[in-house]
């Protein structure tokens, strides 16, 4: 199995959207498996290695038709494939750029089985929530 994705890291983009993606994560990249972009429903973007995007494509096509149309056009969309240079960096598309509003600080969050690339400042607006409160409560619903 994978290894998860952990962590928070701070990490930059430059003028052409590219990203350095902190090592710690890359680690967990399997060898020779693609890399897929997408944008979030939290106006975020999130990584998949192609095998994690996988278990989570299977669970989108399994939902009825009726349910799925809006589902697949929100995620396929935005989708990109992406590759990490030499340096570490992947190159982030305008439009997700600009969906998540990142334009040079960038907060890196291992997900277990993905990445979130956050903007830093809307990143800190959302923490500044009251988000214990809701992870607690889907928690004690869950018998967790």
């Amino acid at each position: 199995m994978a290894r998860s994705f952990l962590g928070e890291y701070k990490c930059s983009a430059d003028a052409k959207g590219r990203l350095m993606v902190p090592s710690k994560l890359r680690e967990c990249f399997p060898e020779g498996e693609q890399i897929y972009l997408v944008r979030s429903l939290d106006h975020c973007i999130n990584l998949y290695t192609e095998s994690r995007w996988s278990v989570f494509e299977e669970k989108i096509l399994s939902l009825p038709e009726t349910e799925s149309r809006e589902v697949r056009r929100f995620f396929y969309s935005s989708m990109q494939e992406a590759e990490v240079d030499g340096q570490g960096r992947i190159l982030l598309s305008v439009g997700l750029r600009e969906y998540a509003g990142i334009t040079k600080s960038v907060v890196a969050l291992g997900c277990g089985d993905h990445v979130e690339f956050w903007d830093e400042e809307a990143y800190r607006n959302y923490t500044d929530q009251a988000r214990t409160a809701s992870v607690e409560d889907i928690l004690r619903r869950n018998g967790l």
